[in-house]
């Protein structure tokens, strides 16, 4: 379906100059975060993000615009932010470091608030249907987090970053949506094969030059954040793996540009999907062995769920079969290996999540905002004392919004669920499956997925998949009836 939809008009030199500003109004910022006040910081963001929405703005103006560019922006910023931060990690204090880690989500907002004010009034009313449906349901979750606070009056640095990760989902499923009478699937699908590409390299770099991180000052900003590093290495205890596939040596993982090799996993899985949908062939082999080498079990996950679905639709009952037996399997060989020489990390994973339902009776409204998780601990010391809730996603959302939460993600899900398997084309179809289904496995284990530098990628290709699928039916209708009206009576 995408490659019927038309790109005349457009070229990729158009987003040469997005790109060069992008890139200097990133030197920009990391110079304004090193020399300057909050206030000053603030002042250029202001100004480099006006620069970019300005010229995001202008090209909505044209006849058959092309945005793809502008709506992979959160991503490339989150896939570099640890990088340029680094150099000049020492001279950061907290109010600036902070403010500097969420400008791919405050980017994120403008870019939300652009398209909603520049939407097309012709819009398929399906695609308005569901749009108003996600909107609800994000104004809702909002609203009753916000509740929470003043119910539960949890640390509020801790409410604010865990609510970035809540609305996440729904935020960029937005974006998706309303980009998808503006943009082409196709070539965002191109630039995130593009920057996946760069993310691969800069991770073979990174991986095998001995004390890389070490002179990028990788300690100082991770200390900054509050993260522990090992006194030895210099790295965070992520950036090894948890098994010993040799007694007493844990693997190096590739970490990326992310720095952060579960972040750079999540964000694999999404390059290899579009990837396959391009069939890059190269791609695809970079792809699967960079997840390989970060050791992502996420990304694994995720290539399981896929192999499952592209079975269900372009092979034989028997085969599908056959397959979910192999992966069943295959699971279960793997977590019997992870107990017996794992640090417990994976015991960790599953058990964050079962703890959620398990304190769920004595807590059904959860413990508000900023309460429980990861995330919570960085900036809520001794959330994480209270609560057993640690590693997943959807256990965060359920121990901290509780029942609520628990409803309007399970509403959410299954209603784009029901979308994503009524979409017509069938490669559609398993992109969109698959990334939703990997997506929402690796959020049951996984708290990082819920994050914007992980969901970014996932809910945006969903709403150009679902909202390009929306109007293609409509479309189809609409010659339907011209035909038959057309037609000797």
């Amino acid at each position: 379906m995408y490659t019927k939809k038309t790109t005349s008009g457009y070229s990729p030199a158009l987003d040469v100059i997005p790109f060069l500003s992008l890139a200097a109004g990133l030197a920009l910022i990391t110079i304004a975060a090193s020399f300057s006040t909050t206030a000053m910081l603030a002042v250029t963001v202001a100004i480099v993000f006006f620069s970019l929405i300005a010229q995001l703005i202008h090209r909505m103006a044209g006849h058959n615009a092309e945005i793809s560019f502008f709506l992979i922006i959160p991503t490339i910023m989150s896939a570099t932010q640890n990088v340029y931060l680094t150099t000049v990690a020492d001279t950061l204090d907290n109010s600036r470091l902070h403010f500097a880690i969420i400008l791919n989500f405050i980017f994120s907002l403008a870019l939300y608030v652009v398209l909603v004010a520049r939407r097309k009034p012709t819009s398929e009313p399906a695609l308005r249907k569901l749009i108003s449906s996600v909107t609800a349901a994000l104004v809702f979750l909002a609203l009753y987090g916000a509740a929470t606070v003043v119910l539960f009056q949890p640390d509020l640095t801790a409410a604010i970053a865990s609510s970035r990760n809540i609305v996440a989902p729904f935020l960029f499923l937005l974006i998706g949506l309303h980009a998808s009478t503006w943009a082409n699937g196709v070539v965002y699908l191109r630039y995130l094969v593009m920057l996946g590409f760069a993310a691969i390299i800069f991770g073979f770099i990174e991986a095998n030059i001995p004390h890389f991180w070490d002179s990028l000052n990788l300690r100082g900003l991770w200390e900054k954040k509050g993260i522990s590093v090992q006194a030895d290495s210099g790295l965070p205890k992520n950036f090894f793996a948890s098994e010993q596939l040799v007694p007493g040596e844990f693997l190096r993982r590739m970490a990326g540009p992310f720095a952060d090799p579960v972040n750079f996993g999540t964000f694999l899985f999404a390059v290899f999907m579009a990837a396959w949908y391009l069939k890059g062939l190269l791609a695809k082999i970079l792809t699967v062995a960079a997840i390989v080498l970060a050791v992502s079990k996420g990304a694994l996950l995720g290539l399981f769920v896929f192999f499952a679905v592209w079975t269900r639709y372009f092979a034989s009952r028997i085969s599908h079969v056959t397959a979910l037996l192999v992966l069943g399997a295959g699971a279960f060989s793997f977590y019997a290996f992870t107990l017996t020489s794992s640090t417990g990390s994976t015991t960790a994973h599953i058990d964050g999540f079962t703890a959620a339902f398990v304190e769920f009776p004595r807590h059904p409204l959860g413990r508000g905002l900023g309460s429980s998780g990861v995330l919570a601990g960085l900036f809520s010391e001794g959330s994480e004392s209270t609560s057993a809730v640690t590693e997943s996603g959807l256990g965060m959302v359920i121990g901290q919004l509780g029942i609520v939460g628990l409803v309007i993600y399970v509403v959410f899900f299954v209603l784009l669920s029901q979308y994503v398997l009524r979409i017509r084309e069938v490669r559609d179809r398993t992109l969109a499956a698959g990334l939703l289904g990997g997506f929402m496995l690796n959020a049951a284990f996984n708290e990082v997925a819920l994050s914007p530098n992980s969901a970014a990628p996932y809910f945006i290709i969903l709403g150009l998949v679902i909202g390009a699928d929306l109007q293609g039916r409509r479309n189809r209708e609409m010659n339907r009836v011209l035909q038959g009206s057309s037609s000797p009576s």
